[in-house]
Order: C-alpha cells, then sequence, then structure tokens
C-alpha cells in the first residue's frame, strides 16, 4: 500500500491528482504555444479499438512503440516491452520467448503449459493462447500497443489485465527492404531484414522478412561434464502478401514460421532448509569444486545435455471489403507447434528434480465483423467470434534420482462470442460510447494420467457463459485536450489445474475470473503539440482469481481467490525539448490488497486468512525514462543517442506475503539502464552503431517459483540476461 496510507487517504489522494489534472486540462485553451518551434510530438496512429484513429482521441491508457522506437530500444524479444510501460510487469521462468504478463496488478501464479494469462497476447489481432509460440516472430514490427484495463468488448476473453498487441508490417507496392546485424559478447549474433516487392502494379505485393538470433549460454555450468545454460539459438521467416484487386478490397495473408532450440534454462535456486539447503541437503549456491558462491549468472548442474524446442507455423488471412461506408473484415487464423524443456528443476548437484515438459499445439480462429465509417454523430463495430485450441500434454517427473512419474492429458478449449462496440456524439465535444460482448466458453481434459500413481482419470470439463463489456463519456476540452471516464467489465475462462501429480482429486477446475474496473483518463498536448502528458486513474474490484495452491511436497489444487481491491495512477510525459532533443518519462503507482482470500498448506493441513495481503507482481512504483538527442552532424549524416532506464518497486511473488518461509519469495527493487549510440547517413541509407543492455547488471529474479516444502525446500527462480553490449549496423535499399 502507498506508504501504508489508509484507503480512504490513497483514494482522496488519486481523485486529487486526476481532478487537478482535469482542472489544467479546462484551462489548457488559455495556454500559449511557444513560437518558432520545430520538432513535434507526432501523432500516432492506432487500432486500439479496431479502427485506424489517433492514440490522443482514443479512451484507453495505452503505450504505444513505434518502429522507430522499437529500434532504439533494442527490442527483440516480449520480456523487454516492460522497459518503458508503467504498471506493465513481466516474468518469466522459460526463456526470453516465453513471457507471462501482468498488467496493473492482475497476475497468474500458473505457468503450466494449458493455462493462459489474464493478459491477452495478439499477433495482428489474432489471440494466441499458447506462450511459446509467438516469441521469436517479434521482428519487422509497425508497433507495439499495450493496452491497460480489461478489454472484454473487441479482443473478448482472458483480456482482464489488458491486451497487448503485436502488429507487423504490412507490404506496400515499393521496391524497398533493409537488412540489420549485430554482435555482441557471449557470441552473441542477431540478424533481421525484410524484402519488399511489388509484383502486379497497385495490385500484389509480397513482403518477406527473416530474424535470426543466438549467443553462448550467459549461465555458467561449472559442471565440466556440461554446458553453459540459458543459451539463445532461434529464427523465423513472416512471408506477407498483399492483394487488392479493386479500390474496395483488401486480403493480407501472412505466412508464419518459426524455430528455437537453445539449451535449456539455467535455474537458480536458493535452499530454504537448514544451512540454505534444499531437501537432498545441498546448497544450490555453493560450488562442490571450491566452496565459493556463485553469483546470479553460474551454477553446479548436475543434469546436462537439456535443450528447449519451440518449433511454431501458422497462417493469418485477413479481408477487409467496404460497401459504402461501411467495412466488412474478416480474420482467419491457425497456428500449430511443439514445444519441449529439459529442466534441471533443482538447479544443483544434487539429482533432486529434474523435468522434461512437452507440449503439441493447435490453435484455430475467426473474427468476422463490420464497422461504419459515418461521418456523424453514430458510428459501430459489431462482430462475431471462434476460437478452437487442442494441446497435448506430456510432463516427465524424475525425483531423488529414483521416482518416475509421468503425467499427460490433452485438453480442448473452445469459445463463441458476439459483439458490439458504439460511439454516439452528443455534442461536437462530448461522446458516448459503450460495448457488450457475450461469451460462451467450453473446456475439457481426458485421458488425464501420472504413471504410476494416478490412473486414467475421468473428464473434467467446464462451460462458462458471461457478458464482458464497457460504457463511458468522452469529452474534448479542444483539439488538443480529451478526458474521459468509464466502467468496464473484463473475464477470464474457467482453468483445470495441469499440476495434479500424486492426488486425483487435484485434477480439478477453478471457477472464472471477473474484473469490475472504475478508470478516468486525460489525453493532452500543449505548446503547439510539444508537450504530450497522459494520465489516467483507475479501481478495480477483482474477483475470484485463480491459483495453483501448493499444499504440501505433492500436492496442490486449482482454487479461487474471493475478492480482491486495485488502484493505481499512471502519467506519461512526452516533451520535445529542443529541436534534437526528446525526453520521455513514465510513472506508475499501485495499491493492492486481498479483500478475502484463504490458502492451505502444510502437514497437519494449516488454513491461512490472506485478507489484507498485497497482491502477486503488483509492485507499489514503477519509472521509466528515456531521451533521444540527435547529438550533431558529422559528415554527410548525424550521430543520435538514445539513453533509458526504468526503476521497479519490490514486489510479493506469493499471496503468502510475508509468512515464512514464502517471505523468502520475494522480488527487491531493482534499477536498470540501456544506452544505444548511432551514425546514421542523410539519406538514411545506413547506420552504424553500439549498444548496451542492462548496464547496471541487474540481477533480480525475473521469475520465481515459492519457497515452501512444496518446492523442495528451494525457492525457483530464474535471473535476467546479465550486462550484455555490441555494435551493429543496418542499410536500408
Amino acid at each position: 500500500m502507498f506508504a501504508s496510507a489508509s484507503e480512504g487517504r490513497s483514494w482522496g489522494w488519486l481523485i486529487g491528482v486526476t481532478v487537478a489534472g482535469l482542472a489544467g486540462a479546462a484551462n489548457a485553451q488559455d495556454v500559449q504555444p511557444r513560437p518558432g518551434v520545430g520538432a513535434v510530438v507526432e501523432e500516432v496512429i492506432v487500432t486500439a479499438q479496431k479502427r485506424e484513429e489517433s492514440g490522443q482521441d482514443v479512451p484507453i491508457s495505452l503505450e504505444v512503440m513505434s518502429a522507430e522506437r522499437i529500434a532504439n530500444l533494442q527490442l527483440v524479444s516480449g520480456t523487454e516491452i516492460a522497459r518503458q510501460t508503467p504498471n506493465l510487469q513481466v516474468s518469466n521462468l522459460g526463456n526470453e520467448d516465453q513471457p507471462k504478463f501482468s498488467l496493473r496488478g492482475i497476475a497468474t501464479p500458473d505457468f503450466n503449459l494449458n493455462t493462459t494469462s489474464p493478459t491477452g497476447v495478439f499477433y495482428d489481432e489474432v489471440y494466441v493462447a499458447s506462450q511459446f509460440l509467438g516469441g521469436p516472430q517479434i521482428f519487422d514490427l509497425e508497433r507495439v500497443e499495450v493496452l491497460r484495463g480489461p478489454q472484454g468488448t473487441l479482443f473478448g476473453k482472458n483480456t482482464t489485465g489488458g491486451a497487448i498487441n503485436f502488429i507487423t508490417r504490412s507490404p506496400s507496392y515499393e521496391t524497398e527492404g533493409y537488412v540489420s546485424v549485430q554482435a555482441g559478447n557471449h557470441d552473441y549474433v542477431h540478424a533481421t531484414g525484410a524484402f519488399n516487392l511489388p509484383l502486379v502494379k497497385d495490385k500484389l505485393a509480397a513482403r518477406l522478412a527473416a530474424n535470426y538470433t543466438r549467443s553462448d549460454g550467459w549461465i555458467r555450468n561449472y559442471n565440466p561434464a556440461g554446458e553453459d545454460l540459458s543459451s539463445i539459438d532461434n529464427y523465423a521467416l513472416r512471408l506477407s502478401l498483399l492483394f487488392e484487386p479493386t479500390e474496395n478490397t483488401s486480403a493480407k495473408l501472412r505466412l508464419l514460421h518459426s524455430r528455437s532450440n537453445p539449451t535449456n534454462i539455467g535455474v537458480i535456486n536458493y535452499g530454504t532448509g537448514p544451512g540454505d539447503t534444499n531437501a537432498f541437503g545441498v546448497n544450490p549456491r555453493v560450488n562442490p569444486l571450491t566452496g565459493e558462491n556463485f553469483d546470479a549468472w553460474e551454477g553446479y548442474y548436475d543434469r546436462t545435455g537439456g535443450e528447449i524446442i519451440a518449433d511454431g507455423d501458422g497462417a493469418i488471412l485477413t479481408i477487409d471489403q467496404k460497401i459504402g461506408q461501411l467495412t466488412l473484415t474478416s480474420i482467419t487464423s491457425y497456428i500449430e507447434g511443439d514445444f519441449k524443456n529439459n529442466v534441471d528443476a533443482d538447479g544443483s548437484i544434487a539429482p533432486l528434480l529434474a523435468i522434461d515438459f512437452y507440449a503439441r499445439t493447435r490453435e484455430i480462429g475467426q473474427d468476422l465483423r463490420i464497422s461504419s465509417n459515418y461521418d456523424r454523430p453514430f458510428n459501430f463495430i459489431a462482430g462475431l467470434y471462434y476460437n478452437h485450441d487442442v494441446t497435448g500434454i506430456n510432463t516427465d517427473y524424475t525425483l531423488f534420482a529414483a521416482v518416475d512419474l509421468a503425467q499427460s492429458y490433452e485438453q480442448k478449449r473452445t469459445s463463441y462470442a458476439a459483439y458490439a462496440d458504439m460511439t454516439y456524439d452528443l455534442t461536437p465535444d462530448w461522446t458516448l460510447y459503450g460495448g457488450l460482448r457475450w461469451t460462451d466458453d467450453e473446456g475439457k481434459a481426458t485421458d488425464f494420467q501420472v504413471v504410476p500413481i494416478i490412473p486414467v482419470q475421468p473428464t473434467q470439463s467446464y462451460e462458462d457463459s458471461a457478458p464482458t463489456g464497457r460504457i463511458g463519456v468522452r469529452y474534448k476540452f479542444s483539439d488538443d485536450v480529451m478526458a474521459y471516464a468509464q466502467y468496464a467489465r473484463g473475464y477470464r475462462s474457467s482453468t483445470i489445474n495441469g499440476s495434479a501429480l500424486t492426488n486425483a482429486s487435484d485434477f480439478n477446475v477453478a471457477d472464472p475470473e471477473k474484473l469490475n474496473s472504475y478508470e478516468v483518463g486525460l489525453k493532452s498536448q500543449f505548446f503547439d503539440d510539444r508537450l504530450q502528458l497522459n494520465t489516467s486513474a483507475f479501481y478495480y474490484q477483482y474477483l475470484n482469481q485463480q491459483f495453483v495452491n501448493a499444499i504440501t511436497l505433492t500436492e496442490s489444487k486449482m482454487v479461487n481467490a474471493g475478492e480482491a481491491r486495485l488502484m493505481g495512477l499512471e502519467a506519461e510525459v512526452i516533451a520535445q525539448l529542443t529541436d534534437h532533443l526528446r525526453l520521455r518519462f513514465g510513472m506508475a503507482l499501485l495499491d493492492t490488497e486481498y479483500v478475502e482470500l484463504h490458502l492451505a498448506r502444510g502437514t497437519p493441513l494449516v488454513d491461512y486468512d490472506l485478507a489484507g495481503n498485497e497482491l502477486i507482481e503488483a509492485p507499489h512504483t514503477t519509472f521509466s525514462l528515456a531521451l533521444d538527442w540527435s547529438m550533431f552532424a558529422l559528415g554527410a549524416g548525424r550521430v543520435h543517442a538514445h539513453v533509458d532506464g526504468s526503476r521497479v518497486g519490490s514486489k510479493f511473488f506469493t499471496p503468502f506475503n510475508n509468512l515464512p518461509p514464502s517471505n523468502l519469495s520475494v522480488g527487491e527493487a531493482y534499477y536498470e539502464a540501456n544506452a544505444r549510440v548511432v551514425y546514421r547517413s542523410d539519406s538514411g541509407r545506413y547506420e552504424v552503431g553500439v549498444w548496451g543492455k542492462n548496464l547496471t547488471d541487474n540481477d533480480e529474479a525475473a521469475g520465481q517459483v515459492g519457497a515452501d516444502q512444496s518446492t523442495f525446500y528451494q525457492r525457483f527462480t530464474v535471473s535476467p540476461y546479465p550486462r550484455r553490449y555490441g555494435v551493429e549496423f543496418s542499410y536500408n535499399f
């Protein structure tokens, strides 16, 4: 909570800041712009509401990363977008291509391959449930849009926290392209590029984009028989075709292919037993060869030859047909993939726990909608949606080098939805908007068994249906200042427990999550578009958050929290300080509390009342800062510099918070800084530069799982990538 403030004082503080912002907006027309200005904060066009419009007109708290900003941030994986996105947290227990997102404190502690995140991840508007399918496809992007708050109307289920939409570059009718290569420490090599080719003038064009990354393992393994862990080795291809037979018809086909095969992750575990030992009596953070302590990127792993395999293929077909002032849109998708991850789960010389994860998945989606483009005062979007995915799970556990357990099952999920979203201009300044979506979900897991303990179980299934939506009002004080207030409802479908291991009764289902959101926001630009200030404040009522409750060493159940409340504030500033210097500043404050939560653990079983505890992965404060400076002319070009930094406050990884031994599972506050300096030719043909990431060498865990007897007297963590640096060269043609 904010400095232990009461709920009433926190509310007063939030409302006071927001009212002050609105009062300033009311007088915005009296602010005199500075004469003779040059560079401005450019308008950003987004599709956050399934139509192209200025981000400053959208009544959603947005973070948008353009292609130029992505390049400056050196964003090459999904985990990195949180660096400059207030109230977005990313954790992972695998490699960088397997992020788990938390927005505004809405998170899940469940890393099982059959589960979904409460923050929806979309690629060109296509929902992707399996985290491992999308990672290597983050290249040749037009932009990334992070939508905070429930997006239950236009994006649908499993977006209670929000939605992240990766939007790739479309083909054009010009022959052009680029290639970019990088090299860095740990023998890091990264190459990406695209080639755009018109095939039939103004009718047919193609774009082929490719991405390749490799790096030696950055977790040093002191086992002479092993190899360094947590390497990078992936490539991806994307062929996009644009066909426009008439001025009213447009079709885009994207064909996707990706392969990833690095070494397995280097788990960084800490013993929680006597003398910091695990259940095998070994301290995993001490080098058995020298007796010296390991740092956050070292270990001794008894398991050698492990690997990760993540293969994905798919196709996305988007068709737009204009009919007068209406547009009919169809988005059809098919994605399939395979996953394998061999984990030395105890992270030590001890043969305590080894886990092999295997999954095969297939996802099919169809979104059919019609949208209007009337001048005024009424516009709408209405559609039908279908999604179906099938995932086969096989997980092999080896305990104490003697007990082998083989878990397997198949999960199928099907979702149907109908939705409509409308806006109505009450006056030139006042706009009323609202939407409603009805979703029906079905899910079932069949042939569940754990050999040799649990025989094949009866099918576990669920059938959910729920309304989601929003209603709000937007007011434009001027062309440059807009405020909004809204209520929104989010929903996450039921989840089947994929952690059952020794007890048949653990194979159970958690009820759906629901979220009621109340939000006000302000979007504004001043000084002749040289200063942009966006703020938002929100209050959440969060019902039935889903948990995998680890009860004992080998027992866990899927449960629901009763209720939680969250409130917070976000502020983002973009300032064009001079024609050559731009500053970005982001801030987020978050206050969370479980109103009703009971979890049981231990032997004998003890029920804990956790009301008053904070939510997981919900730091009180996050700050970000970035500077882009066009420094000076040099020959036939110019030198440009980018620096960004962030601070993330401490957070809990378990709802038990400070209750021993879970008090060990706390993520401490950390700072991180990154930089890039490039020389760019005036023609824009080429640039050459140097870059550095995690210059502060932050080693705070990027992901954690519990610190009690359920995890073999150990705290399972994964370290972030250490300090890295390199050179780059890009050429545009």
